[in-house]
């Protein structure tokens, strides 16, 4: 509000606590819930896979990820949902009132083993089809 500080600008916002997981949620949110419905649009419904065929998962996923459009926007989502299970992950511990500093690097590690495993899990499929050794 001008009229309470005059005309001094606000200091840059530092960040001591919140890591870059915790800045990025509402963001990192709003591009997984366009990933979900693309993924439903493209994997399940079909609408926006030109050789998309009921009831053929395999298929559907082959012919979707061989687009390589479509496999980067599948991996950037999965970077996202990788930041956003991190912090998930963390937050759950803190929220269950598991937050001290003797159990934080445990924590952490949790936090990163979890998010980095679904990561790799999601994306080996998008590579294994650019890479046909899934064809």
């Amino acid at each position: 509000n001008w009229a309470a500080r005059g005309k001094v600008r606000y200091d840059q916002r530092t960040y001591v606590a919140a890591d870059y997981a915790a800045r990025t949620m509402r963001w990192g949110g709003v591009i997984i819930l366009l990933f979900v419905i693309y993924h439903l649009a493209d994997l399940t419904w079909g609408f926006t896979n030109p050789d998309f065929v009921r009831g053929d998962p395999y298929n559907n996923i082959v012919e979707s990820f061989s687009r390589w459009w479509v496999a980067l926007f599948y991996v950037i989502a999965q970077v996202v949902l990788a930041f956003h299970i991190y912090h998930g992950a963390w937050s759950m511990f803190q929220s269950l009132g598991l937050s001290n500093p003797r159990y934080n690097d445990w924590r952490r590690a949790l936090a990163v083993v979890l998010a980095f495993a679904i990561l790799i899990g999601n994306c080996a499929i998008v590579f294994a089809v650019q890479t046909n050794i899934v064809s």
